[in-house]
């Protein structure tokens, strides 16, 4: 081989060496401007989570008693919408899909 072709090979592989150095650069850069926003995010959502952590511990028992409340009048909203032959009828679904699950159990 000659000194020419040696170089011109050596040459080639700097370009090919080059190339990848610039594309993995590139990434590089990509993948921290990408970390930098994930860390915002997540700077973001740690002071949200805060946020709630001090409501929810302020309001913690009144909430408690609020939502008992509201699903206590729910649940008596909907069965006073009723007429006593409605919950006839939905009392005897109700103890026919209990007495199902109770066959089901004990037969397994």
């Amino acid at each position: 081989m000659s000194d020419l072709s040696k170089y011109e090979i050596f040459i080639q592989e700097l370009s090919s060496i080059e190339v990848q150095v610039s594309a993995l650069r590139e990434l590089y850069e990509e993948l921290q401007s990408r970390n930098k926003e994930l860390e915002k995010k997540l700077s973001s959502l740690q002071r949200e989570n805060e946020y709630l952590k001090l409501q929810s511990a302020e309001g913690g028992e009144n909430g408690e008693k609020n939502a008992e409340e509201r699903g206590e009048a729910t649940g008596e909203s909907v069965f006073s919408s009723l007429s006593v032959k409605e919950r006839e009828n939905l009392k005897v679904k109700i103890t026919d899909v209990i007495t199902k699950i109770n066959n089901h159990l004990t037969s397994a």
